[in-house]
């Protein structure tokens, strides 16, 4: 693994000299954000980079897994983005991963190996985030009790409105409450299962946004999606996805869902709303 070796956790200021502008108050303190970024080298990736290390008034660390072909730090672009990380005082690792077949849901899990704080964001190497983003999650977080996810709206997300309908739910960006319990479910999760999005062919492949939207409403807790924050898709050549055996995909999400919340979560209740705001 390759990092960069910018402070060590939880002592950095919650943003760099100079991000302060005058007249305004930075975000109160919380805990460090851990941003996890999954990518198989598209050329965005260095744009995602650049808006997560301009965040204001936040505290990050960045954990990047690649399973691109080559690896991503070969690019200039990657490579100045990581030296921005430096000048910006924030913690910024990088690894590669071999894995072909899984690499999608063993890329997740190695970044929840990676970010074990209670604080998480998962990022793909496509959306990106106006300055201001996680701050404001994080300060809409602090005011919620009991609390899932808060997630912003993101504008050209490429998922079809078929499973969610008219529901809010989790996209890229948004911010997860990662406690004990939710830790080890999303382990198991990535560990054990095989994501729509991975290589491999077998039976009983399953669906992350589904799993992601609705895990928290069956463990009792609320979320919230952010209607004036907003992120934005770069990846204009992609369509909304529908996949060809989508009903079947659901069913195995939820599922295992059932099955992890009730084994490891120890209830299976009806799920509270999640709210747009």
């Amino acid at each position: 693994m390759n990092t960069v070796p910018s402070m060590p956790p939880g002592n950095g200021p919650a943003a760099a000299p100079g991000d302060h502008r005058a007249g305004e108050r930075p975000a109160r303190p919380g805990p460090p954000v851990g941003v996890g970024i999954l990518t198989k080298g598209k050329p965005t990736l260095s744009m995602v980079l650049v808006s997560l290390l301009m965040q204001e008034h936040c505290q990050l660390r960045v954990h990047i897994v690649d399973t691109s072909p080559s690896p991503v730090v070969r690019r200039d672009d990657v490579v100045f983005a990581l030296r921005l990380a430096f000048d910006r005082q924030i913690v910024c690792e990088y690894e590669y991963s071999r894995e072909k077949e899984r690499a999608f849901s063993a890329g997740r899990q190695r970044l929840l190996e990676a970010l074990p704080g209670p604080f998480l964001v998962f990022m793909d190497d496509d959306v990106v985030l106006p300055a201001g983003t996680l701050a404001r999650l994080c300060e809409r977080a602090r005011g919620l009790d009991n609390w899932g996810y808060v997630a912003p709206v993101c504008k050209n997300y490429g998922v079809a409105g078929i499973p969610f309908g008219e529901r809010a739910h989790y996209t890229p960006g948004g911010l997860i409450y990662q406690d004990d319990v939710v830790r080890r479910i999303l382990l198991e999760y990535y560990g054990t299962t095989v994501d729509v999005l991975d290589a491999k062919r077998t039976r009983g492949k399953v669906w992350e946004s589904v799993f992601l939207s609705e895990l928290f409403g069956m463990l009792g807790r609320s979320s919230a999606v952010l209607d004036d924050v907003v992120t934005y898709h770069l990846d204009y050549h992609q369509r909304a996805e529908w996949h060809p055996n989508e009903n079947e995909l659901i069913a195995n999400t939820r599922a295992r869902l059932r099955e992890l919340v009730e084994r490891v979560g120890g209830r299976s209740t009806a799920t509270p709303p999640t709210q747009r705001q």
